[in-house]
């Protein structure tokens, strides 16, 4: 929490004598409504992780901590309503198969933190990931489990399937929005080599969203873009009750440096003035103020299926450098073992590295 002088630290206010004085409330240091307390964060996660992680509530300051046995962090939202929407989202979520969990406030004096506590969301059980999906450079043997490390071993990391990307996720938005499933069975059929539009990637883990660059593709943008430009001016906007879990409407996705577009999305959640929507051209979900929804469920609006689909590298992860709006040139080499319309990209250049290896032959 940024202080006055522009430090980390609580509140102040000034007696008389000029001196600071703490303001404290049943032991407990005051925090703004604004900040939001991060537990269980990975160690090797950085500040610039922790925002880009964040990037949608509008992250103004991170304070990144480390102890013997914790690591946390505080981060300023600007408001307390992107402090809350941010717990809604986040409250729970993996990280590089580690669950984080926010709370507004952290005890002190050794006092039990608030985030300790059972959450309240149900979440999905981390899956068993075989050892070829780990990224690791030579995992030859695909079919096996993980098996508990020794204690001196370097611990390695297992990669849950994002939320977003899970077939049971997306089936229920494809229902939803297009009233037809055969997208999923659609997406899992290519194979070889291909560019890759990147569209949206989470950071420290090995998935990410793109459009497959074809004729197709390219036709199917152009078409869907000129329609949401001329409607953007003639639909009304939504009303607070009619925005509910499921929606589907449009909204302005920022596309960082190039500014904001209105694209198609689907209302995953609805937090008191704030709506948390997924673009479903894009994979990217965003907090947005509920009043910025405009209508858009006319069937004819829906006819493209979504332009991008999940894919994750076969080895390596997606560092923290922005690789969104970026084209990848690569191979598509099959399916991902968890999810069958997740698939595998590789890089050419690895490719041959992997089959130049004396360890590969």
């Amino acid at each position: 929490m940024a202080s006055s002088s522009g430090g980390w630290g609580a509140p102040k206010s000034h007696k008389p004598n000029g001196k600071p004085q703490q303001l404290k409330y049943s032991g407990v240091l005051k925090k703004k409504d604004s900040e939001v307390y991060v537990r269980n964060v990975l160690p090797e996660m950085m500040e610039e992780d922790i925002l880009l992680l964040l990037r949608d509530f509008h992250p103004q300051h991170v304070k990144r901590c480390h102890s013997v046995l914790r690591s946390y962090a505080f981060v300023d939202l600007g408001s307390s309503e992107q402090v809350q929407a941010a717990i809604q989202r986040f409250n729970g979520h993996l990280v590089n198969g580690r669950r984080l969990f926010l709370s507004r406030t952290v005890a002190d004096n050794g006092r039990k933190d608030p985030a300790e506590t059972q959450s309240t969301v149900e979440m999905p059980a981390l899956e068993r990931v075989p050892r070829g999906e780990l990224g690791l450079s030579h995992a030859k043997a695909e079919t096996q489990t993980l098996q508990p490390a020794p204690p001196d071993a370097v611990r390695q990391l297992c990669y849950a399937v994002p939320m977003e990307m899970r077939g049971s996720f997306l089936a229920l938005m494809l229902k939803d929005c297009f009233q037809d499933l055969n997208w999923l069975v659609s997406i899992a059929k290519l194979h070889g080599e291909a560019g890759l539009l990147v569209t949206d990637a989470l950071p420290q883990t090995p998935y990410f969203w793109a459009i497959h660059l074809t004729e197709e593709s390219h036709s199917n943008m152009h078409k869907l873009f000129c329609q949401l430009v001329e409607e953007e001016s003639k639909q009304p906007y939504l009303t607070r009750q009619a925005v509910q879990r499921g929606t589907r409407c449009m909204a302005e996705c920022i596309l960082g440096e190039d500014g904001a577009a209105w694209n198609r999305c689907w209302v995953l959640e609805k937090v008191e003035d704030l709506a948390v929507v997924l673009f479903v051209d894009f994979g990217r979900s965003a907090t947005v103020p509920l009043n910025s929804l405009r209508k858009l469920d006319e069937d004819d609006f829906w006819d493209i299926k979504p332009l991008a689909q999940p894919f994750m590298f076969q080895k390596g992860i997606v560092s923290a450098r922005p690789m969104v709006r970026q084209i990848l040139q690569g191979k598509v080499v099959g399916p991902s073992h968890l999810e069958p319309h997740i698939l595998t990209f590789t890089f050419c250049t690895e490719e041959k590295e992997e089959a130049e290896d004396p360890c590969e032959l």
